[in-house]
């Protein structure tokens, strides 16, 4: 697998990052690979364009857009913003960027650089995540003072604002129809909140996952399950349209699980674990395992993606390295990606499936050609 491009950055943790002490591996680049396009920024945090073809990081306050295929700097940068920069988003038809910073969010025009109106006030403290509905009517916002806002982001205005019993909030995500949206709490109750977005009503009560923090929350592709994971060994999923329990809850580990994500369909689950930094694929409808654990990092992984048509399982972990696994069999899909040092915080991968997107503590984005 080639290396097409590589974004150098500062040295900013991601607000949505759980550093461990990381590894420092001596590590080269893939053989043959060339870098280029070296800048500084914030390459924990970035966002990619829903068509797959640019993706946006973040440089002291000002926001990057860069050519999937290529490499290259897209377009202008979206300068204006300063300070913390927490969060970036694009909308599902691309058209607009989202910005999240010190109680206020920015919405961008990709195409231009320009800012479109004025920045969405109304937070009391930092806001650590933004979600653009499918629908494209709604966008989700929440951060420290425990609310999450709904905006219509085709004219800026507040539609409503749910609040729950979680405190600080980390994370905020829709169902793909747009009906329902989850939040995960980082505060004293560490649960999630799931809302009904058409009536801003809660469904059911707060859903308990684990001492300590909220680490992972998704739902299935389907949205009939919501799952998450925490600092405690267990996966627990639920009923995402009445917020009841769905089965007993996925335990593999001894450690906390710091990352999940649905195969298409919903059918699958990954799972990693934080002691033996093994991952564990789960039949959501027997909760039973469907390989043996993938094995081969010796650091926890922090990132998980499947490929959109399902074939493959990309994992980053804080050994530095990138994997590859064939979810049906289990088994490793060619050699270790190799080129970061230290942990591996985010990975993307594009709808045609052919470009591959990771970021870590490194400092630096790498852009990768899937075979």
């Amino acid at each position: 697998m080639a290396l097409i491009g590589l974004l150098a950055v500062t040295s900013a943790t991601p607000a949505h990052a759980n550093p461990q002490p990381p590894s420092t591996p001596s590590q080269a680049d893939t053989a043959g690979a060339r870098s280029r396009n070296v800048v500084p920024g914030e390459t924990g945090l970035i966002a990619l364009r829903p068509d797959g073809k640019v993706f946006a990081t973040v440089s002291k306050g000002t926001v990057r857009q860069w050519n999937t295929a290529t490499g290259r700097k897209a377009g202008a940068p979206l300068a204006g913003d300063t300070g913390a920069i927490y969060s970036l988003a694009y909308s599902h038809d691309g058209k607009l960027l989202a910005v999240t910073g010190d109680s206020q969010v920015s919405l961008w025009d990709p195409a231009t650089g320009e800012r479109t109106g004025a920045p969405l006030a109304g937070h009391t403290g930092p806001v650590r995540s933004v979600s653009f509905s499918s629908t494209g009517d709604l966008m989700a916002t929440t951060g420290d003072d425990g609310t999450v806002k709904l905006w219509n982001p085709a004219t800026g205005h507040l539609v409503r604002t749910l609040t729950g019993d979680t405190g600080a909030l980390r994370m905020v995500t829709f169902t793909a129809d747009g009906e329902r949206l989850a939040a995960a709490g980082a505060g004293a109750n560490n649960t999630v909140r799931l809302w009904d977005t058409g009536t801003g009503r809660p469904i059911g009560e707060a859903l308990t996952v684990s001492p300590g923090p909220v680490y992972a929350v998704s739902f299935s592709p389907n949205g009939k399950l919501l799952a998450a994971s925490g600092g405690g060994t267990a996966v627990r999923l639920w009923n995402a349209a009445t917020g009841k329990p769905a089965g007993e809850p996925l335990t593999s580990s001894s450690a906390p699980v710091y990352a999940l994500t649905f195969k298409r369909g919903g059918k699958i689950l990954a799972t990693s674990s934080g002691g033996d930094n093994k991952v564990q694929l789960w039949n959501t409808a027997t909760r039973e395992a469907t390989t043996t654990p993938l094995t081969g990092h010796t650091g926890p992984v922090r990132a998980m993606r499947f490929s959109p048509k399902g074939n493959l399982l990309v994992t980053g972990a804080d050994d530095g390295t990138v994997r590859l696994w064939n979810p049906t069999t289990g088994e490793a899909v060619g050699q270790p990606l190799t080129g970061h040092v230290g942990p591996v915080w985010a990975l993307r991968i594009t709808p045609n499936g052919k470009r591959l997107l990771t970021a870590g503590a490194d400092n630096k984005a790498r852009l990768w050609r899937v075979p």
